[in-house]
């Protein structure tokens, strides 16, 4: 039978104001920075992967794109898509029964210059940009680290722009700037060579003021005729600061062109409204 081996008795057992530093000295351990070689080498990674990532993600877009001939594949194609690294995932924050409903009426409209606030993943982007063989221009603005999300980081930019591949009429122009500023609002207008927009599509911030402060600056720019969009029209039952509703009852209340496309059953927010420009 093996002896037991038991811890020496000189530690035990210290009296009052001794201690056990002597014995047990702490070694200070310091940061070493990486040498400029292993960042080198971190770098030339990310480079590589990101080369590989663009590669893989624009031809499976390009290929979804190419086979969509309808609304239908259309909305599955930026639901389904999966991408790569930066360039990964631009499914849209809608449901798909209420983008539709919009896209069918758009298809009827046929309209030439489009004016979308909020990019964010760039779904209803590609949507707006293929929506109908008549679209010539899209313009998209979007702050970067905007309330509700707003936002993409600029290595996005060249995925969104790739949105109207096989469509040499189409031009997609991406500004990422506050919506809810004159300067902003008079870029939009210098974009559209001072032609009115067709449709305009509003899901930025979704606060009371600035909602209707999108609405002020950038309905004018719709033609008689022309139609202007509102996303998230019901009351969101865990964000107080979804409060599209407001201004929308009121367009509602008002405008008699108004129709609500919303998903049944209703999931308790969401919600697409649409209204006809009408002449003052």
């Amino acid at each position: 039978m093996g002896r037991r081996r038991t811890k020496p008795q000189s530690d035990r057992g210290a009296g009052a104001g001794s201690t056990a530093t002597d014995d047990h000295q702490e070694e200070s351990v310091t940061a070493v920075p990486p040498s400029p070689l292993r960042l080198f080498a971190r770098r030339l990674k990310a480079w590589v992967n990101r080369g590989r990532y663009w590669r893989e993600s624009i031809t499976e877009l390009e290929q979804r794109l190419s086979a969509a001939t309808t609304i239908d594949e259309l909305i599955d194609t930026v639901w389904e898509y999966k991408g790569r690294g930066p360039y990964s995932r631009i499914r849209p924050l809608q449901a798909k029964y209420e983008l539709r409903q919009l896209l069918n009426r758009l298809a009827d409209l046929q309209p030439k210059r489009v004016i979308e606030l909020g990019t964010r993943n760039g779904g209803t982007l590609v949507l707006w940009t293929r929506c109908a063989p008549s679209v010539e221009q899209v313009i998209s603005v979007d702050l970067p680290g905007g309330i509700h999300g707003g936002g993409y980081p600029a290595v996005r930019i060249p995925l969104y722009r790739a949105f109207a591949v096989g469509r040499p009429q189409t031009a997609v122009t991406l500004l990422r700037l506050d919506s809810q500023t004159e300067a902003t609002r008079d870029a939009v207008v210098q974009a559209l060579r001072n032609q009115p927009a067709d449709f305009l599509f509003i899901d930025a911030d979704h606060r009371e003021a600035g909602v209707r402060r999108d609405y002020e600056l950038y309905a004018p720019l719709v033609r008689t005729g022309g139609l202007i969009a509102f996303h998230d029209i019901r009351p969101h039952p865990k964000n107080p600061e979804v409060e599209v509703f407001k201004l929308w009852d009121e367009l509602k209340a008002s405008n008699p062109t108004a129709v609500e496309y919303v998903t049944e059953p209703y999931p308790g927010y969401y919600g697409i409204g649409v209204i006809e420009k009408v002449e003052a």
